[in-house]
């Protein structure tokens, strides 16, 4: 003993090894203990968490879509006869009927020349019959006769020539609509196939989307559509038009909805909405504050199933109110957790604490 004192004096860090591993060994057994004693405890806790029962109603799903509104048609009327412009009979903002007068080119001296060629058909005419009689009698052979025919046949040929010319001096409306721009003032000439005038018909009014690969799914030609424009109104429509082939820079369809407009009162131009009702499904009213988001980012919210177990579901938005949200997903009936969501997670056991539906699904 004494001989052992000698050498803890010498080495005094041996003693202090001893009374660290000591103090390590008391510690480890003593958390142990403890550990042993308050796991049951921490087992037996479970988080409690405010739920309410909701009852889903039908709810029709609108599907919104957002463009312009534009023209049925949209044509230049171009001139299909050269000549200098002798008369103009609209102004521009103007409403014509198809076939009106809108434009007379110069004549020039197409009246004479069809006059003439009138004349020359009558004296072909004559000759073509007596070269028929000549035949009949055995005077004049086949050949002088079939010359004659094709001689009428030209001058026929070169009267309706003419005739269209004269026609085509006269532009006339090749549908109605209003003159939206008038291009060419009296006295200016144009060739053949030169812009006179724009003429828009805004009867049906078009409003012209895009609808992406989901969207496209429960649209039909025919399906009733309404526009909302700035002025906060609501006009009615149909679906008239969907691609068969998406768009190859934005993968979406275009999409044609058509209104009544007969005065042409509504122009074109103006920013819509499309709003279009699809089928009915079940959908729950509740506060956003309810909601929350997984590990993916997806938007949902959490309820808690027949053995108090957390679920997270995801939902849609269907529609928002100053009551709160209507969503998407939940299916029929759905206890979901109104407070205490925070706190856990999906899978987790909890002890719901119901509440009355008519007093949180606002909040």
């Amino acid at each position: 003993m004494k001989k052992l004192v000698q050498q803890l004096e010498q080495k005094p860090y041996i003693l202090a090894l001893t009374i660290v591993l000591l103090l390590l060994i008391w510690m480890s057994s003593g958390s142990s203990q403890a550990s042993d004693e308050t796991a049951p405890t921490a087992a037996e806790k479970v988080a409690k968490v405010q739920v309410v029962k909701l009852v889903a109603q039908d709810l029709k799903k609108t599907l919104s879509f957002y463009g312009k509104s534009q023209p049925d048609k949209l044509a230049k009327v171009s001139a299909r006869q050269a000549g200098e412009v002798e008369k103009i009979y609209v102004e521009e903002g103007q409403f014509v009927k198809q076939g009106e007068l809108i434009l007379e080119l110069d004549k020039s001296d197409l009246d004479a020349q069809i006059g003439s060629a009138t004349a020359l058909l009558k004296q072909y005419t004559a000759e073509y019959e007596g070269a028929l009689s000549l035949r009949d009698q055995g005077l004049q052979d086949r050949v002088q006769t079939m010359r004659s025919e094709a001689v009428l046949a030209q001058g026929k040929a070169r009267l309706a020539g003419l005739e269209l010319q004269l026609q085509r001096t006269e532009i006339r409306a090749p549908f109605s609509g209003i003159i939206n721009k008038r291009i060419v003032q009296i006295g200016d000439y144009v060739g053949v196939g030169d812009a006179i005038l724009e003429l828009a018909d805004l009867d049906p009014l078009v409003v012209r989307a895009d609808a992406t690969q989901k969207e496209i799914v429960g649209l039909a030609v025919g399906q009733s559509v309404h526009a909302h424009v700035l002025n906060d109104k609501t006009y009615p429509g149909k679906i008239r038009y969907i691609a068969s082939v998406a768009d190859e820079n934005t993968n979406t369809f275009r999409i044609e909805a058509a209104f009544s407009n007969p005065s042409m009162a509504f122009k074109a131009g103006f920013s819509t909405q499309l709003d279009i009702e699809l089928q009915s499904a079940p959908a729950m009213l509740l506060s956003p504050a309810y909601m929350a988001l997984d590990d993916e980012g997806n938007i949902g919210v959490k309820i808690i199933d027949e053995n108090n177990r957390v679920v997270f579901k995801r939902v849609e938005l269907a529609k928002s109110s100053a009551q709160g949200v209507w969503l998407w997903g939940l299916g029929d009936t759905a206890n979901v957790i109104t407070l205490g969501q925070g706190f856990v997670r999906e899978g987790d056991i909890v002890e719901p604490v119901y509440i009355d539906a008519a007093d949180k699904t606002g909040e």
